[in-house]
């Protein structure tokens, strides 16, 4: 019995997750390119969104970045899990803090959404937006103006 009782404890700890793996978890970098805004103009207000039932409600992450003399934004987030994200990007032109929106809190300023998504009567869903981050990766968020 001794013997069995060994072995099942010498299989559970090799396979158990070690320190080495543990530190893989959480090192990788999404890099967040946002153009269309004007050169020195303003700020973005970046949000990154790790599940569904979060998105557009609350951030994983979220910065706010003045936007450079090209009229690009750009923000590395670092030391994330790999795992399923959204990006937002809303464009604050007037630097005033916050969204300016018109009739039916349509946005004024400009948004984007990571894989260029758009929504219809609405913003776009989780499922449109999100990627896989399996690798420190780079992506691009343009800024567009809703139509109303």
């Amino acid at each position: 019995m001794k013997r069995n009782s060994f072995i099942i404890l010498f299989v559970f700890a090799a396979l158990w997750p070690s320190g080495a793996c543990m530190a893989d978890e959480g090192t990788l970098t999404l890099t967040v390119n946002v153009k269309g805004a004007q050169p020195k103009t303003g700020q973005v207000f970046l949000s990154l969104f790790a599940s569904e039932e979060d998105y557009l409600k609350e951030p994983f992450k979220y910065e706010e970045i003045k936007v450079d003399d090209s009229g690009e934004v750009h923000w590395s987030f670092k030391d994330l899990p790999a795992g399923t994200y959204a990006v937002s990007a809303i464009y604050d032109k007037n630097g005033n803090g916050k969204l300016d929106t018109g009739f039916l809190k349509i946005p004024k300023e400009p948004i984007g959404m990571s894989n260029d998504a758009k929504g219809t009567f609405g913003p776009p869903s989780f499922k449109k937006t999100s990627f896989l981050l399996d690798q420190s990766t780079e992506i691009t968020v343009n800024l567009t103006k809703v139509k109303d």
